[in-house]
């Protein structure tokens, strides 16, 4: 029986629109274990171990030489993250552990490996990082599966349909035949994961968030409309909704056609406000394509993935190789570095050391640097400072609230320029440095930190999150984490014209850099730098383009106003309806 027609509201991960059956997907995960051995058979559960991680590694090769060849080089580096999490020494040696101290079997002592570090992943506050317990998983379950000899779930459907399922992994979401999947609609995930990435990409419409409960009650026979661009979905559409979204669907594809083919043109407005637009990247992002999408530069590089291994922090040397290399890819091109923000409970004993009731308000990024791990922070900007030498390096101080940060970061630098000095290294002596705007702090003292920093980037999903004192990854309060809260633009504006004031420059690095209903009110609001994901820099530059500096400033002022978010975005909302009415839905 067919579910009753209804619209239910998820969250946009991967544009587009998507109409056709369901495909209900059951995860390749296996059951969770916790199978005990005898002394006596330890030695071939090992030998079972490292043979399947054997196999594995030839998979993901595999897997990853493929997808260069249908995707972009930097999609198909997910995999290598993978190859490098089998690879792993601190995991090996857990599962070996496990099994040789424990007495667990194979399947058994891989799964508590895996649920302790996808565990401290999923705790660290940052929703990116977060993520990686999903790759994490999804490395494990490939690995019991060679154990187990399980293959891949096959999907035979006679014509395309929308994939629904409670998650999808990584390596779930490449093995589904492309040829047969319109699109996905499932229950957890967020624009920050991978498979969002990968559906990106493969130009999947996606959603996440879906009601569990709905999911559950779907069958083969149920049709979806999932629209990637607002996070509609509605089921079991009528004639008339249907041929309506058929019509959206067409004219979304000769959009991005067009944004395509516009790539390459400035994002300036109207009226001539110029408004750089670089990109939010990790170490395994291919920067040429990252330029072909339109981006002048990175805006934000996360340097967290290099110390992931508890037993191995990197040193200077390997650091310094890693931003060498980036450097080198971006040219010309400002590269804005942020240094290391992790917090006192994040990701493993390596780092911090010290546990903390409350390690959200605790040791957090530059905090950790300066009062716990200054080994850490020294060896960072060493490397940082002899890497600057190879392109335009920019260094950003995460989680600054108070002035002695920055003067005492600034002393460290100087001191280590000595260091370096008599050393005989070669280094950059003037590399500019910069604060991110994150803590309503940092903002309310704006003034004060414009005199001596030298460029400011909003971090907004922290300012907002600490404003409205709303865990944006708590979903009992959710209904309060808004972007458009008037609270929120009130502390940009002052955080932009202080530094106005000081001639610096200020970005936005959060995810209200490529949010549509948002870039208005930033424009407005003086703001002359957006850094965002790689494959919204078409459509952001695209919205510049067709805006008034003029109108975007008057709605600036108006919104600060307003008594809610509500009548914020309907502010925007109906200004690019119409100035822009092609991307009103988008």
């Amino acid at each position: 029986m067919r579910v009753p027609s209804c619209t239910v509201q998820a969250i946009p991960v991967a544009s587009g629109i998507a109409i056709g059956r369901v495909m209900v997907f059951h995860s390749t995960s296996l059951p969770v274990k916790d199978i005990k051995i005898t002394p006596a058979q330890k030695d071939e559960e090992l030998a079972r171990f490292h043979a399947a991680l054997e196999i594995t590694k030839v998979q993901l090769a595999e897997l990853q030489t493929k997808l260069r060849a249908k995707l972009h080089d930097s999609d198909a580096d997910i995999f290598e993250a993978h190859l490098l999490l089998v690879d792993d020494r601190t995991m090996i040696s857990e599962v070996e552990k496990s099994i040789s101290e424990e007495l667990y079997d194979a399947e058994s002592a891989i799964y508590r490996a895996v649920d302790k570090f996808a565990a401290a992943f999923s705790a660290v506050e940052d929703s990116y990082l977060q993520e990686r317990a999903i790759d994490i998983r999804d490395v494990g379950s490939r690995i019991v599966g060679n154990i187990a000899d399980a293959g891949q779930q096959m999907l035979a459907y006679d014509e395309p349909r929308i994939v629904i399922a409670p998650t999808l992994t990584p390596s779930e979401t490449v093995g589904l035949n492309r040829d047969k999947v319109l699109g996905f609609a499932v229950e957890t995930g967020s624009a920050t994961s991978h498979t969002a990435i990968l559906a990106r990409s493969l130009k999947l419409p996606a959603v996440v968030g879906m009601p569990r409960d709905l999911l559950d009650s779907l069958t083969v026979a149920d049709k979806l409309i999932v629209d990637g661009f607002s996070g509609k979905v509605i089921v079991n559409p009528d004639a008339a909704t249907e041929e309506a979204y058929r019509l959206k669907q067409r004219e979304a594809e000769r959009i991005f056609r067009q944004l395509s083919d516009e790539s390459e043109l400035r994002a300036v407005t109207t009226d001539g406000f110029s408004v750089e637009i670089a990109a939010n990247v990790e170490a395994s992002e291919d920067y040429n394509e990252i330029r072909r999408q339109g981006a002048n530069g990175i805006g934000l590089f996360r340097t967290e993935f290099i110390f992931m291994d508890e037993n191995h922090l990197p040193d200077e040397d390997e650091q310094f190789e890693i931003y060498k290399k980036l450097m080198i890819s971006a040219g010309n091109d400002p590269v804005t570095i942020r240094t290391l923000d992790i917090g006192g409970d994040k990701l493993n004993s390596g780092i911090s050391r010290t546990p903390e009731q409350n390690p959200f308000l605790g040791l957090r990024g530059i905090r950790l640097c300066l009062r716990e791990r200054r080994d850490l922070f020294d060896t960072q900007l060493r490397a940082l400072m002899r890497a600057g030498m190879h392109g335009n390096m920019q260094i950003m101080l995460p989680m600054i609230s108070c002035m002695d940060e920055l003067r005492e970061t600034r002393q460290i630098i100087e001191s280590l320029k000595k260091e370096l000095s008599a050393r005989g290294v070669p280094f950059a002596d003037n590399i500019p440095l910069g604060v991110m705007i994150e803590t309503p702090a940092a903002a309310m003292t704006a003034d004060r930190f414009a005199a001596e920093a030298d460029f400011f980037s909003i971090g907004s999903n922290d300012l907002i999150q600490y404003t409205i004192a709303a865990d944006r990854s708590n979903e009992r309060v959710g209904h309060l984490y808004r972007p458009g809260h008037p609270s929120v633009l009130r502390l940009i504006k002052y955080t932009v014209t202080e530094a106005v004031k000081q001639n610096i420059p200020v970005s936005v690095c959060g995810q209200i850099a490529e949010d549509m209903a948002m870039i208005p009110f930033l424009l407005g609001l003086g703001v002359n730098e957006l850094s965002m994901s790689p494959g919204a820099i078409p459509l952001v530059k695209k919205l510049i383009r067709s805006c008034s500096m003029h109108e975007c400033a008057e709605l600036a002022e108006q919104a600060m106003l307003c008594n809610d978010s509500a009548e914020v975005m309907q502010l925007s909302r109906k200004m690019i309806h119409q100035r822009v009415p092609e991307l009103a839905d988008i």
